[in-house]
């Protein structure tokens, strides 16, 4: 029985005597050239190529056949003697209908899309080989028009997130259906909303995918789904860890995409400048001591541990790990996951790992004394410890690690230095242009006259390597503490306002330099940097800034403002 959701196909309508072969021409294709997928039918297609097989043939689509004719939609004009092959080979007239390039490459796609796959390959253009200028929107709506069942839909939005390079997935219920969002290098940006009836369907769906209980929708739920995906000619691994929580509607979904392979191979491509990375680099080396991480949740903490881990993790070395989770699988490198249910906690990881006989230790995360004493007295007894805190900068890390704990003369003796971290979007280099900066900016970020006018203002126009954003991809900014023997002295018996005024004194790299840095480079906008730092962050000035200009020099191949650059007000 004909399904009353699904419309005739222009075809069967046509042969049902509803309506004339010009009036089914109308319907699938007005007056603009745009095509209506919905009313093609298949079996039209299946009868025209099955003349073909196995042969490359001109960019035409099979409308209708009717009275021993094809009718064809076709974005370029074909020369006479290839229609002529067609209609000997076919045994059939043939007749063109112009329809637009776009139309052409939506039909194309969604023929050949397979959607039972997650798929991280960018789309191609069928009618030039390059690349598409894809829309993210269309693009999900064209993958899920090609779904069928639930399963499907979810792999078609995990599909077309991985190849807009989003990090998290987030499924919301609405009054009007399920919307869909994607965050994309550290934005969300609205996607596409799926109809209200199928809504708690993806849901459930996407439970089972995760191995949640689907009859339990009153109380937040967590679970992983392991998947392969195609990239290239290969299948690589991915984890996605998927959340739950009961919100006013049904129940909220987010999906955070972890592939297994770490993206980033040295430091030196992390985004730090060139003095913190040779002060970071210098920390590496040491046999040891405590390393520091802070910054919120997605600053890049992760990945700069594991790339970390990845420079020193040599065959002569021990490296364990005890994480929660487990993002990334590292090569040459012992990872434990907590499993607090199990007994299996930092602190407890902590003191098994040390009977393992490591040289160099990864704590997820300090949360407790007990965590923070073990890893502190490892770094004093021969170990190198890298772990996390959660405060707003580097400064901040000093009395939280006090406040949890440890005594501060073991702290002081046993930190190397602590990194915080923020990721600025970086301004795609296909599309930027020069840009004069925006008044209120500047005098946010308090720059002074000599720094606007020598620096590289850009911007990004928006394409399609970058999404329209005028963005792509994202790198670091920096606030580097070396501990001295004076902030050793002052962790022990100081206040942090006589840390704040040393490190004044000393020029430390904070989040200020590091933006500016960024900023006369045109590597990022002004928008960005205030977008991602706190103001108070901004207004901390100290004796590096005189020095920023100099670390900067101005880039040759790309064109300087002038003396005198204008300011949009």
């Amino acid at each position: 029985m004909q399904d009353v959701s699904t419309p005739l196909s222009a075809w069967q309508q046509v042969k049902q005597g509803k309506l004339s072969c010009r009036d089914a021409l109308a319907l699938l294709v007005n007056s603009q050239g745009e095509l209506n997928l919905t009313l093609l039918d298949e079996e039209v297609g299946s009868r025209f190529f099955q003349f073909f097989p196995g042969q490359a043939l001109p960019p035409v689509v099979p409308l209708l056949l009717w009275r021993n004719c094809f009718y064809l939609g076709s974005p370029v004009a074909l020369k006479q003697e290839t229609v002529q092959q067609l209609c000997d080979r076919s045994g059939t007239t043939i007749e063109l209908i112009p329809i637009t390039a776009k139309s052409y490459r939506t039909w194309y796609h969604s023929r050949n899309l397979d959607v039972s796959q997650i798929q991280a390959n960018p789309l191609l253009d069928p009618l030039t080989g390059e690349q598409m200028q894809e829309d993210v929107g269309e693009t999900t709506e064209l993958f899920l028009a090609k779904a069928d069942g639930q399963r499907e839909r979810i792999k078609a939005i995990i599909s077309s997130a991985l190849r807009h390079r989003a990090s998290d997935i987030h499924l919301e219920p609405t009054s009007t259906g399920l919307r869909v969002r994607y965050r994309i290098d550290g934005v969300l940006r609205n996607i596409t909303t799926l109809p209200l009836d199928i809504s708690r369907r993806v849901i459930v769906a996407l439970k089972v995918m995760a191995n949640m209980d689907i009859a339990d929708s009153r109380r937040p739920q967590d679970g992983r789904i392991g998947e392969q995906y195609a990239l290239g000619q290969d299948d690589l691994n991915m984890d996605m860890r998927v959340s739950t929580l009961p919100c006013v509607g049904g129940e909220k979904a987010v999906v955070r995409l972890l592939p297994r392979e770490n993206p980033f191979s040295t430091v030196d491509k992390l985004g730090f400048s060139p003095r913190a990375l040779a002060a970071y680099k210098t920390w590496l080396q040491q046999p040891q001591g405590l390393i520091i991480f802070t910054g919120p949740t997605g600053s890049g903490k992760t990945s700069t541990l594991y790339t970390s881990l990845q420079e020193i993790a040599t065959a002569d070395v021990n490296v364990v790990t005890v994480e929660d989770p487990v993002e990334y699988v590292l090569p040459c490198i012992t990872q434990t996951q907590v499993n607090e249910a199990a007994g299996m906690t930092f602190a407890a990881g902590l003191r098994a790992i040390l009977r393992q006989d490591p040289d160099i230790i990864m704590v997820g995360e300090v949360r407790d004394h007990a965590t923070a004493e073990t890893a502190v007295r490892a770094a004093l007894t021969g170990h190198l410890v890298f772990t996390t805190l959660h405060t707003n900068d580097a400064v901040g890390a000093i009395p939280r690690i006090k406040d949890i704990g440890p005594d501060p003369g073991l702290i002081s003796d046993a930190l190397l230095g602590v990194i915080a971290q923020r990721l600025v979007r970086r301004v795609c280099p296909y599309c930027s242009e020069p840009t004069p900066p925006n008044a209120h900016s500047i005098k946010l970020l308090g720059l002074s006259s000599s720094q606007i006018q020598q620096a590289n203002w850009r911007r990004g126009q928006g394409c399609s390597q970058c999404f329209q954003s005028g963005y792509l991809g994202r790198e670091a900014i920096v606030e580097l503490l070396e501990v001295d023997d004076r902030i050793r002295e002052i962790m022990y018996d100081g206040t942090i306002t006589q840390l704040q005024h040393h490190l004044s004194k000393i020029g430390f790299l904070s989040f200020r330099n590091a933006a500016i840095e960024k900023l006369l480079a045109g590597a990022t906008t002004p928008e960005e940097v205030l977008r991602v730092l706190p103001r108070s962050a901004l207004t901390r000035k100290s004796a590096a800034d005189a020095d920023v200009l100099q670390l900067v020099p101005t880039p040759s191949d790309a064109p300087a403002m002038p003396a005198t650059a204008n300011i949009h007000p």
